[in-house]
């Protein structure tokens, strides 16, 4: 029996796993006012809403200023439970409420470092 000699396709097959380049150049900042006209623009072709009302900046909140410690107590699972349920209600942590009980106590507090959800500032 006799093979028929096919051309080599090594060749082809290394031609195949050229890269590709994706490593894409930072897009330039556009300005808003481009932004604002193009929008402008689509909207009118499409016949929708453009109203573009810019909004005022986001202030952030204060931060507390002074350095925090961590304090541990055992505390009963109803007061725990009891806790968590006002928390979930009022939308704050526990450690606000302990916080906000131990100033109306007598206890210096500052209102800046009475923060009702210190999670959301480890941004």
């Amino acid at each position: 029996m006799s093979m028929s000699k096919f051309p080599p396709i090594g060749e082809e097959i290394r031609q195949a796993t050229k890269k590709i380049d994706v490593a894409f150049k930072p897009r330039e900042e556009i300005p808003d006012e481009a932004i604002e006209a193009r929008s402008r623009k689509i909207g009118e072709k499409w016949g929708s809403s453009t109203r573009i009302v810019p909004g005022e900046p986001i202030k952030e909140a204060p931060r507390p200023t002074a350095p925090l410690v961590s304090v541990r107590f055992d505390a009963p699972d109803y007061l725990d439970k009891a806790l968590a349920i006002r928390a979930a209600e009022e939308g704050v942590t526990k450690t606000f409420l302990i916080l906000q009980a131990l100033g109306r106590d007598g206890f210096r507090l500052d209102g800046i470092d009475l923060v009702k959800d210190r999670r959301r500032l480890r941004r």
